[in-house]
């Protein structure tokens, strides 16, 4: 019997034609209660993670669209659905890129939602007076109060974030809308802006008392995205289809999502979502891929990795500051760039000092991320070169061709500029090198794991295979893997039904590279 597949909202941000397009939605109307307890708010979340969606759905309930919230959690909550007038502005519709046009395109957009509800204002006039009289004329018509909805408020900025002075200039030219929302307080009943920059230190928003800032607030952390318990509820025939085409079986295409796609975390709570642009596209493709990567470009990361003295290890293990977190980018400190577009993310908190240890969310931005950062301590290796190496390792990998492996190892590592590095300290950086390739592959990988019988050096896991290394500099090969053998180091994943491989390597420090290894594999069935 042929059963219709679910119909996926791919780059349908409209919450309008969802609903009547019988598309699937992931209920969020729950929220709204909440949100109508305050007045102003601010959310910042990376790209594609349902903002633009979320503020359709608020538009939609402020106008009182009753019919298309039926069944929805929100629907047994609100009783009055109250129409109000809605000045909904999308930059990211905007095409320009410098503020000039941008605010010429933003006054054209105020022209047009005037003309919708059949008012008048004065298009010759600076664009916070047009958006001021915009809203004292549609309070004024209705007799009700304005809803105001900006989505990604940020575009204008972000494009000139390079150049200091175009950055001033975009900030002064655009603040004098941002001000309305202080001047026409007493006309607007609700007001929510979203962008990917918290911008907090800047002055775009200091025109008006600053909106509650919910980014990193926990009782919103599941507001944007897809949660666990959202995945398991909504999307069960599609994971079931991905899983027979790769030939698993269910649960086991959950660990394999939920390792690509999830694991954002934006609050002290542990509550982590997937991406839920890549969820939506796996599923209506049958087809694991890099979707969010894919499409947007990283190229901004680069150009702060390149000016910073940030370093590949400190991507797992420093701490910051919540203020930080929030702090406009900067080339000398560029954290917060990588946590607010979603390249990073929380992984720890403290919560008496406010905070933060950040890690990589995902397999997917881990590939993505290590592609772009290899050539930055990798020496000879263009991005051409580095797909061909990705494409031949990730093979050996997966097959548990430790030879083929490792030989791409010894090359690589052979290219790493080991000149400025201590003999004493080789062996950790022979870690951390062994590390980002694997991150580089989307695998799961993690150094130094303390454990009864000693430090493991590190331990890489693919859904079907694990692999426990451990390392000499100028020693034995033999050494390491006895070592292995004789501390138990591999018995934590003997047993979870995946097959393992124990590789025992030497490094060379006269070579400056893998001389050497040897290595003995225990099948899931042995």
């Amino acid at each position: 019997m042929f059963i219709p597949s679910p119909k996926y909202p791919i780059g349908i941000q409209s919450f309008e034609n969802i609903r009547e397009g019988g598309y699937l939605y992931v209920d969020k109307t729950h929220y709204i209660p909440m949100l109508l307890q305050g007045k102003y708010y601010f959310m910042s979340r990376p790209r594609r993670f349902g903002k633009s969606l979320f503020l359709s759905t608020l538009e939609a309930y402020f106008q009182g669209r009753k019919d298309l919230f039926e069944g929805l959690a929100v629907s047994e909550w609100e009783k009055d659905w109250v129409e109000y007038p809605v000045v909904h502005i999308d930059f990211n519709a905007m095409t320009a890129a410098d503020s000039d046009a941008v605010v010429d395109e933003l006054k054209w957009t105020l022209r047009n939602i005037a003309a919708e509800y059949g008012v008048e204002i004065n298009v010759t006039l600076g664009v916070g007076v047009m958006f001021s009289s915009l809203i004292d004329s549609l309070c004024s018509k209705f007799g009700k109060q304005v809803v105001v909805l900006i989505d990604e408020y940020d575009k204008g900025f972000v494009e000139v974030l390079h150049d200091e002075d175009l950055l001033r200039e975009a900030t002064s030219k655009l603040r004098p809308f941002f001000s309305v929302l202080k001047s026409s307080d007493r006309n607007i009943k609700f007001a929510f802006i979203t962008g990917v920059s918290r911008f907090r230190n800047t002055t775009v928003f200091s025109g008006f008392n600053n909106p509650s800032d919910i980014s990193l607030n926990e009782k919103y952390a599941g507001m944007l995205g897809l949660t666990q318990e959202e995945v398991e509820r909504n999307f069960r025939p599609g994971i079931e289809a991905l899983a027979e085409k790769y030939g698993y079986a269910y649960d086991t295409m959950l660990t394999v999502l939920k390792n690509k796609y999830d694991g954002y975390r934006f609050t002290q709570k542990k509550e982590y979502v997937y991406n839920p642009f890549s969820v939506l596209n796996a599923l209506d493709q049958l087809m694991l891929d890099n979707f969010w990567v894919m499409s947007g470009s990283s190229k901004i990361l680069a150009v702060y990795l390149r000016a910073s003295e940030f370093s590949l290890d400190e991507l797992t293990s420093r701490w910051v500051s919540a203020e930080r977190l929030g702090s406009t980018y900067s080339k000398e400190d560029p954290i917060s760039l990588f946590f607010q577009t979603g390249y990073l993310t929380i992984r720890d908190c403290d919560i008496h000092d406010n905070s933060y240890r950040l890690g990589i969310p995902n397999q997917e931005v881990q590939s993505t991320l290590t592609t772009l950062l290899i050539p930055e301590f990798v020496e000879g290796y263009a991005g051409a070169d580095i797909d061909s190496i990705q494409h031949s390792l990730r093979r050996a990998v997966n097959s548990g061709d430790v030879d083929s492996m490792m030989e791409i190892f010894r090359k690589m590592l052979s290219s790493v500029p080991y000149h400025e590095i201590d003999t004493k300290m080789l062996e950790k950086h022979v870690h951390l090198c062994m590390y980002i390739i694997f991150m580089m592959l989307g695998v799961s990988a993690k150094c130094e794991i303390a454990q009864s019988g000693g430090r493991v050096d590190m331990v890489a896991r693919t859904p079907w295979r694990v692999y426990v290394f451990e390392f000499k500099v100028d020693g034995s090969a033999d050494d390491a893997l006895r070592q292995i053998d004789e501390k138990g180091y591999a018995l934590p994943w003997e047993s979870d039904g995946r097959v393992v491989t124990k590789i025992g390597a030497n490094f060379s420090s006269a070579l400056r590279t893998v001389e050497s290894w040897v290595y003995t594999t225990n099948t899931a069935e042995e």
